[in-house]
């Protein structure tokens, strides 16, 4: 006798309740805007430091010298050299960039 099919389905059957268990509580509007985003906001805008901040900003002067060391000794590879300079362009112009597509949105 094959278990695997038995237990598919009681798997199914579970999720099944838990999701019409779960409707009402979604559709009331109290519950929906019980919570506030302040911890997310917190956690993302501690990742933007992180990424723009000052030890981001010293690993991009770092990159930048290895490449200047890679030409200096005659094997830089062009393609790695472009990609790094690009990376380093959108990774700090990230925020101005988001900024002018939002104008330009009308938002």
């Amino acid at each position: 006798m094959n278990i695997l099919p038995m237990m598919q389905q009681s798997r199914s059957k579970v999720i099944l309740s838990l999701a019409l268990l779960a409707t009402p509580a979604a559709l009331v509007p109290e519950f929906a805007y019980a919570q506030s985003a302040a911890p997310i906001e917190g956690i993302l805008d501690w990742f933007v430091g992180v990424l723009q901040g000052n030890v981001a900003r010293s690993f991009m002067i770092i990159a930048v010298c290895f490449l200047g060391f890679l030409f200096l000794s005659g094997r830089m590879a062009w393609q790695v050299a472009i990609s790094i300079i690009i990376g380093i362009a959108i990774i700090f112009g990230a925020a101005e960039l988001v900024d002018a597509m939002k104008s330009s949105a009308g938002l």
